[in-house]
């Protein structure tokens, strides 16, 4: 599960609110959401058991049309129900809800993301026009794009590499490229020789102990 589960389970992220916003990109209804709202207010008070007395009341539907709700959110897995034991009344969770309106908040995210790339390859490829002073063909615009979808070279990285390259007349996207490949294959090098040092001291430490 992703942090946004958690944060929702622990009610840390705003349960009703959320549902308000999102509920219908998840197929609800405002009924079905004011259901969820409501069942969710009794996880908060440690209140497990599924109880239309706890709810029907503050609802404009009677409780077999209410009943009916329950039992559609139940078949299309927003509520989950468990016996814990034979003996024992029937308990709901929400998890799945969770789990759906968690994914929710990740796509939002991933498409932040997206956009926020696309700016910064435009004003990478502006930028390196204007101080070029040339129109950058299409295999240069790939070159750029990779470094920011691909290889998830750092903002910090990249400028450091282009004013190393504009330093230098006639040097290109390729140089840069190659400042950047050079760059962060020898920070991934020295990580892994750390790790190496750290799993031999270890070894090393135990033996003599």
């Amino acid at each position: 599960m992703n942090s946004y589960y958690y944060l929702l389970k622990d009610n840390v992220i705003e349960f009703d609110k959320l549902i308000l916003d999102k509920y219908y990109l998840l197929g609800l209804n405002e009924i079905d959401t004011i259901i969820l709202i409501k069942l969710n207010n009794l996880l908060k008070y440690g209140d497990r058991s599924l109880s239309l007395n706890e709810i029907v009341p503050f609802m404009s539907i009677s409780e077999d049309e209410c009943s009916k709700r329950i039992v559609k959110l139940v078949e299309e897995g927003f509520i989950t129900l468990e016996l814990l034991n034979v003996k024992s009344k029937e308990t709901f969770s929400l998890d799945q809800t969770y789990r759906r309106l968690s994914l929710l908040l990740l796509d939002e995210d991933k498409a932040k993301e997206s956009d926020e790339k696309k700016e910064l390859v435009k004003n990478t490829t502006l930028l390196l026009e204007k101080e070029m002073n040339k129109i950058l063909n299409s295999i240069e615009k790939e070159i750029i794009t990779k470094w920011y979808y691909d290889y998830q070279y750092s903002q910090n990285d990249i400028d450091d590499a282009i004013m190393e390259a504009l330093k230098r007349k006639n040097c290109g996207i390729q140089f840069i490229d190659r400042t950047l490949y050079k760059k962060n294959h020898k920070q991934e090098k020295l990580s892994a020789n750390s790790e190496i040092e750290d799993l031999f001291n270890q070894v090393y430490v135990k033996k003599r102990k």
